[in-house]
């Protein structure tokens, strides 16, 4: 399916795909629109998220089949967290397509039976309570610099209960990407946030060590959504990588 998706920047410059994080929105990106103003940007909603219907169920690999038919051409991939598995999985389906990767606040592993297990939970307590009581502790864990929690939450609350439900299943289903790291060729940057809990340092230096060639950044007093919570640290590393490209 075409996903719904927002348009930045420079209509003739190098294409940049911007995919967002569990439980946000093409939204979430704001904070990098005016930095990011060189290059023609491309900011997808994922099913269910923002402008894009949810069509249920849905995996990590639908996402990424999603982006490829939405827009043409190759393209700079930027996923953040949920993002950066969908960016993953483009790298791993259509290397073609792609031109260099950043891969913020992720992981290439798959969820362990533990981490399927506390989705499924998550999954019921939606259903019972909501997103709004699921956001709490949700971006209570999530987020280090709280200055970025009225966007974040803002965004977030936008998301339907059946939109959060169906995201969570897909991601406990997601396909291990540790495998393909070492076929990955395209120039690659790993940033994560320096305090981040959800995909904390030590599994970005294993995206790091088996890329060929990619380089790890630490965005310093930030947690899992680096972008909002230090955004000028962040704008930094992107923009310098993306123009030595």
């Amino acid at each position: 399916m075409k996903l719904s998706f927002r348009e930045y920047g420079t209509p003739s410059g190098p294409q940049v795909v911007l995919l967002h994080a569990f439980p946000m929105s093409s939204a979430m990106w704001e904070p990098q629109v005016s930095a990011l103003k060189p290059f023609r940007v491309l900011i997808p909603d994922l099913r269910g998220f923002g402008g894009t219907p949810l069509t249920s169920p849905w995996l990590v690999e639908h996402a990424a089949a999603d982006v490829l038919e939405t827009f043409e051409g190759k393209a700079v991939f930027v996923g953040l967290s949920m993002g950066g598995y969908v960016a993953l999985q483009i790298a791993a389906t259509a290397p073609e397509r792609v031109s260099g990767l950043v891969l913020c606040d992720t992981r290439a592993e798959p969820d362990a039976n533990e981490n399927k297990a506390k989705r499924a939970a998550a999954i019921d307590f939606v259903r019972r309570n909501g997103v709004d009581a699921f956001l709490t502790p949700f971006l209570k864990d999530a987020i280090h610099n709280q200055s970025a929690t009225a966007m974040l939450r803002a965004v977030a609350a936008k998301s339907s209960p059946e939109a959060v439900m169906a995201a969570l299943a897909a991601l406990a289903a997601r396909p291990d990407q540790v495998p393909g790291l070492s076929k990955i060729t395209v120039p690659t940057a790993v940033l994560v946030g320096s305090q981040d809990k959800i995909t904390p340092l030590p599994l970005s230096e294993t995206m790091r060590s088996r890329i060929p060639g990619a380089e790890l950044h630490v965005i310093p007093d930030a947690g899992h959504f680096s972008n909002a919570e230090n955004p000028a640290a962040f704008n930094d590393r992107l923009v310098s990588f993306l123009k030595r490209l």
